[in-house]
């Protein structure tokens, strides 16, 4: 007879996958949200020309020039994520195997930072920020119904979670010389990721054991605290020339706290068999990776020109493999801002978010690169001030931006074997295989901006 799958089939595949087995749900890479202005309107090129709140977090030096005080909310005001897995789910029945995608899609609104900075004394600003550099909320609940005649398959699977990442903490910059301005950051990090997996399986088959329950449910969560330190240095070279650079120190993590609940169970019968009856609970922690220095350090160079009206940016980054880090990676980053007006600027650019992940080795492990443009439009108004006060005048500002990546890699698939489940009661599960995909991020960012 031939294999029957019901409707719902593709969709629960990423809920089915994901609470079968106890991998590591990776969300995107390290740079999966742009912050502040200028880094929207040029897809992050900023290590030699930020100007805006977000120095506190690509490049603190920039704060040496400031001299104002500036308030800056950003926020991206949807994230679609898009992450296909061809043939991510396949059962192997007796007489055929039955292969089914994975597809995973996601939209929610990431508010992405919140910083301000102040003039403290002759060419010395002070700024404190809040990021959001990691959100990625799931949540799937699907049933399949497969049969060849000789195994009638009725599952339904769930996986619901939260992965998230702040860094928050105060900067300096400093104005050194008329040319040479230097600055540092020190970030508090907390991270948290939670995944609640449910699986069950009921088998009815035409053999010894008529009749097969599986169970398996999975609890995890992972809660880390730690620091980073970013310092860094621009030079305004002459002849309308920036050079920046900035590095990032590995993230220290000084206190993880970790729990796992694991429990299986199964059940199969038939007449004239004895009752196969498992049931097992373990605590092996999923995720968990320990203290001491967890992500490699981060080293940017950047120059920048400006041809008036235009502003042209560019910079590499590079990442060199440790801890968890398992490959060296280099990523660039191109953009350019346009003087459409007094009071109006339009910016493109185009960016690398490359992964230093290792091979994937379990669902739903991956290791995705991306490749992306961004575009945007921001207009400032002016409301001048009588003479006497602190600033000649109060600034507003808004920029609507968008961005796009397209991600290229390898994630992996699972398969379930069920052809011998008529003699032995017992459920197979055959080692994860890796398979290419193609996966889609879409965000719209939302900012707003008040110097005085």
């Amino acid at each position: 007879m031939a294999l029957k799958l019901g409707r719902r089939a593709a969709g629960v595949c990423a809920g089915l996958a994901c609470a079968a087995y106890a991998g590591t749900l990776r969300a995107g890479n390290e740079d999966s949200f742009l912050f502040g202005d200028r880094a929207s309107l040029t897809a992050g090129a900023t290590v030699a020309s930020i100007t805006d709140t977000a120095a506190i977090w690509y490049n603190p030096a920039a704060l040496g020039q400031n001299r104002r005080g500036r308030l800056e909310l950003s926020g991206t005001a949807f994230t679609l994520r898009w992450r296909p897995i061809p043939n991510g789910l396949a059962l192997d029945l007796p007489s055929s195997r039955l292969e089914s995608s994975i597809d995973s899609k996601e939209l929610y609104v990431v508010p992405t930072s919140l910083a301000a900075v102040r003039e403290i004394g002759d060419d010395v600003s002070v700024g404190v920020g809040l990021f959001v550099t990691e959100q990625d909320l799931f949540n799937f609940e699907r049933s399949l119904m497969a049969s060849d005649g000789t195994v009638d398959l009725d599952v339904a699977g769930a996986l619901t979670g939260t992965d998230i990442r702040y860094n928050a903490g105060p900067a300096i910059g400093w104005q050194a010389t008329p040319r040479l301005r230097v600055g540092a950051s020190i970030f508090g990090v907390y991270e948290l990721r939670h995944e609640l997996r449910k699986l069950f399986v009921d088998a009815r088959i035409a053999g010894a054991y008529a009749a097969t329950f599986f169970q398996r449910i999975v609890d995890a969560s992972v809660t880390r605290i730690g620091a980073e330190l970013v310092v860094g240095a621009q030079l305004d070279a002459g002849a309308g020339w920036m050079v920046g650079f900035a590095a990032r120190s590995p993230r220290l993590v000084f206190h993880e706290g970790a729990q796992t609940d694991n429990s299986t169970a199964l059940i199969s019968t038939g007449p004239g068999v004895p009752t196969v009856t498992t049931s097992t609970v373990d605590h092996a922690l999923i995720g968990a990776a320990g203290t001491g220095f967890t992500r490699p350090p981060r080293f940017a160079l950047g120059a920048a020109k400006r041809f008036e009206p235009i502003e042209v940016s560019a910079e590499v980054e590079l990442r060199p493999p440790a801890f968890e880090a398992k490959r060296f990676v280099w990523n660039v980053r191109v953009g350019a801002l346009w003087s459409a007006g007094p009071n109006t600027e339009l910016g493109a650019g185009v960016f690398t978010d490359r992964s230093d992940a290792g091979v994937p080795a379990a669902f739903p492990d991956s290791r995705v690169d991306y490749y992306g443009l961004t575009a945007g439009w921001k207009q400032r108004n002016v409301l001048r001030l009588e003479s006497g006060e602190h600033a000649g005048s109060l600034q507003f500002s808004t920029t609507i931006a968008v961005r796009y990546a397209l991600g290229t890699g390898e994630s992996t698939r699972i398969r379930f074997d069920f052809r011998d489940t008529a003699s032995s009661g017992q459920v197979g599960r055959i080692a994860d295989e890796r398979v290419d995909v193609t996966y889609h991020e879409l965000s719209l960012y939302l900012g707003t901006g008040f110097e005085f």
